[in-house]
């Protein structure tokens, strides 16, 4: 169950496509940097247990999120990060399973829907690109 709802989270940040950017939802509670790296390993190990079995958009999606959870932690930190993870896997190893899925996958959707946001705002600021030979029907 785990790795189908992985999977789909990491269809939805590849796609940046979530339900909740519809509906405007803007709140995002603040998290500690402990919460990020846990969410970074709990992604690095989804990608590790599925990697034969994941879509080139599935492995898009999961290390777009990968990448956001340990940026957020470095520029909170800024400490060593293979020391950062070797410190931190005994805690994350007693926490909750199911809570941090649901967490990181809530937090996976929220950053997907700002993406998409964003994506949106940033194909508008385009200047419209000029007509090439071939962008327009042939007149009869």
């Amino acid at each position: 169950m785990m790795r189908a709802a992985t999977l789909t989270m990491a269809a939805v940040l590849a796609f940046a496509a979530p339900l909740h950017a519809q509906q405007g939802e803007d709140y995002t509670p603040a998290f500690s940097a402990e919460d990020d790296l846990d969410c970074a390993i709990f992604i690095g190990a989804i990608m590790a247990e599925m990697e034969a079995e994941m879509t080139p958009d599935n492995q898009i999606g999961l290390t777009s999120a990968l990448t956001y959870f340990v940026g957020r932690y470095e520029a909170q930190r800024g400490t060593d990060l293979m020391q950062a993870f070797t410190d931190r896997y005994p805690v994350y190893l007693q926490r909750n399973p199911a809570e941090i899925e649901q967490t990181c996958s809530v937090r996976m959707r929220s950053f997907a829907a700002r993406l998409q946001v964003s994506g949106s705002a940033l194909t508008r600021l385009q200047p419209p690109r000029p007509a090439q030979q071939g962008d327009t029907a042939p007149q009869e």
